[in-house]
């Protein structure tokens, strides 16, 4: 197995443990705007996101392995940046900036989206990877379901190296 495998099989083990671990969450309130999207992320329960890369970088990221950071650095990194309902669903805008100095991270999160009496209607996975030292990228994550009013919440944020 050629070492791009390791890190690529590196990689996905350290999303699969950072999804399962620590539960955390910190949230969005709703309102209006918009933001444009370039490809697709993973949902599950009832949402589905897209990913928007805001910077101007270029070439590859190697080496890092899945060094597992503290649940304070991705909260302290992600954040709602808004919450709107598009058409009949509500559409959270994840954004993350990296606060390393000097290494490359990637970011899973859960979103919670409530309705206007704070339940939750559904739930979507994301991700936002490979965040150069300093820089900021964004995801769109959707809620597959029927709702004209309510709120957008970070759960289960982590970060990793690489």
């Amino acid at each position: 197995m050629k070492l791009r495998h390791v890190r690529q099989v590196a990689v996905v083990v350290g999303v699969v443990v950072a999804l399962t671990g620590a539960r955390h969450s910190s949230g969005g309130g709703c309102f209006g705007g918009s933001s444009n999207s370039s490809s697709s992320s993973s949902s599950s329960t009832g949402g589905s996101g897209s990913h928007h890369d805001d910077d101007d970088d270029s070439g590859s990221v190697s080496g890092g392995g899945v060094e597992s950071s503290s649940l304070g650095e991705a909260t302290q990194d992600l954040r709602i940046e808004e919450c709107k309902v598009d058409g009949q669903s509500l559409v959270a805008d994840v954004r993350a900036t990296n606060s390393s100095t000097s290494e490359t991270y990637s970011y899973m999160f859960q979103v919670a989206f409530k309705d206007a009496a704070g339940t939750t209607v559904a739930t979507g996975s994301s991700g936002i990877f490979s965040v150069a030292a300093g820089a900021t990228d964004s995801a769109l994550v959707t809620a597959n379901t029927t709702v004209t009013d309510g709120t957008c919440e970070l759960v289960d944020p982590q970060r990793v190296a690489g």
